[in-house]
């Protein structure tokens, strides 16, 4: 079987499959509010303790607020670095138009406005269904096939067992 698709994705689409979770990354054991709440007092009783012990008590305020702004300054650059890559990111995935994929048993070929990639069998990583799409799943990305782009004779449980049987080579 070889497969010759083309379509676009809506914007709904293309939100709920980027937002699936990666299904070989495990969930973290504890929430983000947790784990911050964790390391920042963590950060201050490190500062505390270094500055007990190196220092007199008198210059712990002055210590605690070197370390505040210390760790402002730090959090200041990631931040600027995060949106930087963000902006990266929203400028790739504003390519959006009509996409073909060419797929069969060696591999995938999916093209977009200014993108082509070709993909082997075994960089694959998974093959998922969710409601109106098939998600291929990469190391580095997720390639969408809409429900409605597969041919009227083919079902997703039929689209993603072939994937799969290719995957598994």
């Amino acid at each position: 079987m070889i497969l010759d698709l083309s379509f676009d994705i809506e914007p709904e689409l293309y939100r709920r499959a980027v937002t699936q979770p990666i299904a070989a990354v495990r969930p973290k054991r504890f929430p983000m509010w947790l784990r911050n709440s964790v390391g920042a007092v963590g950060f201050v009783l490190t500062l505390f303790a270094a500055n007990m012990a190196f220092f007199s008590a008198e210059t712990l305020p002055v210590m605690l607020a070197g370390g505040g702004i210390g760790a402002s300054i730090v959090l200041a650059v990631w931040l600027r670095q995060h949106r930087a890559l963000v902006g990266i990111h929203g400028t790739y995935n504003e390519t959006s138009g009509p996409q073909t994929m060419h797929i069969d048993q060696y591999g995938i070929i999916a093209a977009r406005p200014n993108i082509e990639s070709q993909i082997k069998w075994p960089f694959v990583q998974d093959v998922r269904c969710i409601d109106g799409a098939t998600l291929i799943e990469l190391p580095t990305a997720r390639l969408i096939v809409p429900d409605a782009a597969l041919p009227d004779d083919i079902t997703q449980g039929e689209f993603a067992a072939q994937l799969q049987k290719w995957k598994a080579g």
